[in-house]
């Protein structure tokens, strides 16, 4: 859906279709399609991308218009073209038959090369092959007036050509009344007969054979011409249709003369070039922002696998530590073990000597002896506990609480267990 929240800003609108807000009622539905489209093909994945994709529907869609409206322009001016062609054709034409009328010996040749003269000689000789094939058989005074200019002869009887001489005789032959069309030939001709055209006339006539003679040769000559003219009327279409198109071709976008018709051309062009560029860029753009967009993915991709290489050499450097300080753990552990049983073993060779003493010279010695003895005794284990005290001290010092912890703990348990077997004995 076109919203107007998805159009350019409200710049001024001055004329129809160079403003992006002009959108008849009716081609709403065509910019919401190319739009539906533009989604489809692209995807977008942010809203830079789809504010793109909804400009760029208008702009395909103000190129299509302007195409058509120029397309529209184009065949307008292409068919008023061929009309400016075609009329001008035909003034040339009305000069070269009035010319050809007058001198058809050196101008029936210039009029046969255009295609409206060769098509007016094919008529021509259509409408005599008619008459010579109709039931009358025979040709009529202005059609013999107008063989006689197609065959390059004058029709004014002192300038018949050999042609128009051969034309006139059997023409003359094949009429009841040769004097009255004599007179009536002459009087079209604005010739004036003197005593000699009778005589020469006489001469032509009576030397011709008979009328169906005539007929028969009057009717094969124009069967010829007329296929003739045909064939050339044929051609001169082909060239005619060429120049035609060649002339509204090079005629379109100049207004065909008319200052309006031009500057409107201009501006048709200049907004469809410009609708165009507007396309072609927002396209470009568009591309940009999918390139992009496959940029971030890849960064995105790296950092994740940048962050996972990190996360698995910490975890081998935490675990290598943790190997590392179980490793000093347990050697602690050792080296404890065997200090706190170094001072127990000195504490049990102590009192191991402490015991023979008083037991062999229990009865050597006298009551005095005896009690120093037994002051030594008691006071020997309170120096042993001092001396195991110190060593522990030195043990713990510069460890941490949970190691000193641990080092109590396992003294303990060292210390229980000579009493536990004194206990089983």
């Amino acid at each position: 859906m076109i919203h107007s929240s998805s159009l350019p800003p409200r710049n001024a609108v001055r004329h129809g279709l160079s403003s992006s807000l002009h959108i008849p009622e009716e081609r709403i539905r065509y910019v919401e399609n190319i739009q539906t489209e533009l989604l489809r093909i692209h995807q977008p994945q942010s809203a830079e991308e789809r504010d793109c994709i909804s400009e760029l529907a208008l702009a395909c869609w103000k190129t299509s218009e302007f195409d058509r409206q120029l397309e529209l322009r184009t065949q307008a001016e292409f068919e008023q073209a061929g009309m400016i062609f075609d009329r001008q054709r035909l003034d040339q034409f009305e000069i070269d038959e009035k010319l050809w009328h007058s001198n058809p010996r050196f101008r029936r040749d210039l009029l046969g090369h255009t295609f409206h003269g060769a098509s007016l000689f094919e008529q021509l000789w259509s409408e005599i092959l008619g008459a010579l094939n109709s039931t009358i058989q025979k040709i009529s005074l202005q059609q013999a007036r107008n063989m006689a200019l197609l065959l390059g002869s004058s029709s004014n009887f002192h300038e018949l050509s050999r042609d128009g001489l051969w034309l006139f005789s059997r023409f003359l032959k094949m009429e009841p009344n040769t004097a009255q069309t004599i007179k009536l030939w002459a009087m079209l001709s604005n010739t004036t007969l003197v005593a000699g055209d009778s005589l020469f006339i006489d001469h032509h006539f009576f030397s011709d054979a008979h009328p169906s003679t005539c007929h028969k040769d009057l009717k094969e000559r124009a069967t010829q011409e007329h296929k003739f003219w045909v064939l050339r009327k044929r051609d001169l279409e082909m060239e005619y249709a060429t120049r035609r198109k060649q002339f509204a071709e090079m005629s379109m976008g100049t207004g065909l003369g008319d200052p309006k018709l031009a500057n409107d051309a201009r501006l048709a062009l200049r907004y469809q070039i410009t609708a165009q560029n507007r396309a072609d860029k927002l396209v470009r753009r568009l591309d940009g922002l999918k390139r992009h967009r496959g940029l971030v993915e890849y960064r995105s991709k790296m950092a994740e696998e940048r962050e996972a290489r990190r996360l698995e050499r910490q975890s081998r450097e935490e675990s290598a530590a943790y190997t590392m300080i179980g490793d000093v753990q347990d050697q602690d552990d050792e080296m404890i073990a065997h200090n706190i049983e170094s001072v127990l073993e000195d504490l049990t060779a102590l009192v191991g000597q402490i015991k023979p003493d008083s037991d062999d010279t229990q009865d050597l010695y006298t009551e005095e002896d005896a009690t120093a003895v037994q002051n030594k005794v008691v006071d020997q284990p309170v120096e042993i506990e001092s001396r195991l005290q110190a060593r522990i001290d030195r043990m713990m010092k510069g460890r941490s609480r949970s190691e000193r912890a641990r080092i109590r703990k396992q003294f303990t348990a060292m210390n229980k267990e000579p009493e536990l077997a004194g206990s089983a004995n």
